[in-house]
């Protein structure tokens, strides 16, 4: 770059220097004579003459959380290690900027660093726009563990790589990234999934399912799970995204709490039994399921055939839930 300077297209390079936002310099290792080029006094703020040119006038603007590495730069080229370094200087006026500089260190034939080469470029642009990147992926994170939802990233064939907001224990979390999440649904869900997904592959479209998701104690928890696949520019399917959100609260379950009577009523109306077939599988009479079911909210008095009552509905496969809001409620297991 200087021998360029010599050779009379000192306007040339500064253009250069200005378009490309960049500047060098060199250091004699054995005068310890630095040189800067024009750009490289402007990456730094510093106006031309105004400083002799020196490492130590280097540290003088670097900003103080990286002036200890930059203060190794000089030792490590006394090694002939070649250095590329990110630091910030800090300009006239009080702006900062971001400057990333490659040093080439040339040697004699004996092996000795003789002198340094630094080609410097300022990266501010670029690290704003990193330092814009991370605080929105950190609010996009922290927006999704306040919703609670379960976010996923899936390759074109369905199988998940990244998992967001998955509290529920490594193990699962590991079956999740190795299988594409089919592991932890529900047996009885699976073919539904399997097909809803392909047809939705097959269609380019997104697609939305509820089921039940194997949870850390082994239990089963319904979710309502969509996918939206992302297309490259030639309309193929590179990647899905998706979002799993809990359709039932983290809620006590139905010990200590009385059924009541509307959770009866839809009980049988899952199951499509009659009063007589409910009588039947709970050991008691007709009379008493109607009673019990002429009360939308639970009896105000503890009936001694209500655990026989919801001990049959469970198991025929109904699940009772009691939401700290709302009313409670029934649903298939």
């Amino acid at each position: 770059m200087f021998d360029l300077l010599r050779g009379g297209t000192e306007e040339t390079v500064a253009v250069i220097e200005r378009e490309l936002r960049c500047g060098v310099w060199s250091w004699n290792l054995r005068t310890h004579e630095m040189r800067w080029s024009r750009g490289y006094y402007d990456l730094l703020g510093i106006e031309p003459g105004k400083v002799e040119p020196s490492f130590s006038a280097i540290l003088q603007v670097t900003h103080p959380d990286d002036r200890g590495p930059q203060a190794e730069v000089e030792r490590i080229i006394q090694k002939a290690s070649t250095i590329r370094r990110k630091f910030r200087v800090i300009r006239r006026g009080g702006s900062v900027a971001w400057i990333y500089c490659q040093i080439i260190i040339f040697v004699d034939a004996e092996g000795t660093s003789d002198r340094a080469i630094g080609i410097c470029t300022d990266v501010t642009a670029r690290e704003d726009q990193l330092s814009r990147l991370r605080v929105s992926d950190e609010r996009y994170r922290a927006l999704v563990k306040a919703s609670g939802a379960v976010v996923w990233i899936a390759k074109s064939d369905g199988q998940i790589h990244e998992v967001i907001n998955c509290d529920h224990g490594g193990e699962v979390r590991a079956d999740a990234l190795r299988s594409g999440w089919l592991q932890l649904v529900h047996p009885e869900d699976r073919e539904k999934i399997i097909s809803i997904r392909e047809t939705a592959s097959r269609e380019k479209r997104g697609w939305d399912v509820v089921h039940r998701v194997r949870q850390a104690d082994g239990g089963f928890k319904w979710k309502r799970s969509t996918g939206q696949p992302v297309l490259d520019d030639a309309g193929n399917i590179k990647e899905w995204l998706g979002i799993s959100v809990d359709l039932e609260p983290d809620t006590p379950s139905a010990a200590g709490h009385r059924i009541t009577g509307a959770q009866i009523r839809a009980a049988r109306g899952l199951l499509r039994w009659s009063v007589l077939d409910l009588a039947h599988a709970a050991g008691t009479t007709r009379a008493t399921i109607r009673r019990l079911e002429e009360l939308d909210g639970a009896s105000p008095q503890a009936d001694p055939m209500l655990p026989s009552i919801q001990t049959a509905l469970s198991k025929a496969g109904v699940d009772f839930f009691f939401p700290p809001a709302g009313k409670p409620g029934v649903r298939p297991r």
